[in-house]
């Protein structure tokens, strides 16, 4: 008689039924469309180099409502990525840290820096810094 350990069946869909994984793998999920929007920007910088005639038809690729819908789709999920960040950025913190500085605190100084970033990268794209 050959003695088996038990293996518990599981679904594929596992992390659908918590809701932090779910949330944990929409988070993650969205490094992917990260990528695809940088590969999407890096063929732009590609037909930038060749000339005007392939930066307008890159440009014309952009204008097209599949595409709008992807940049929408990507910029909402980068956003709910960086707020989902920031928020669990105070429950990894060194022990000694947290003792000294209150979550919230942490979660404020955050979105300051972000704004802060956003505020000088806006400004040297408008000015041409």
């Amino acid at each position: 008689m050959s003695r088996r350990p038990y293996v518990r069946p599981m679904k594929r869909t596992w992390y659908m039924d918590h809701p932090f994984y779910r949330n944990y793998m929409i988070r993650e999920s969205s490094a992917f469309f990260d990528g695809l929007y940088c590969l999407n920007l890096f063929f732009g910088l590609v037909q930038l180099v060749r000339g005007e005639e392939s930066w307008n038809s890159w440009l014309d690729l952009q204008a097209n409502p599949l595409m709008i819908l992807f940049t929408v789709v990507t910029l909402g999920l980068t956003i709910y990525h960086a707020v989902t960040y920031f928020e669990m950025t105070p429950r990894v913190l060194p022990q000694q840290l947290r003792k000294m500085v209150k979550d919230h605190v942490v979660n404020k100084l955050m979105y300051v820096g972000l704004a802060v970033v956003s505020a000088v990268i806006l400004a040297a794209a408008t000015f041409g810094l």
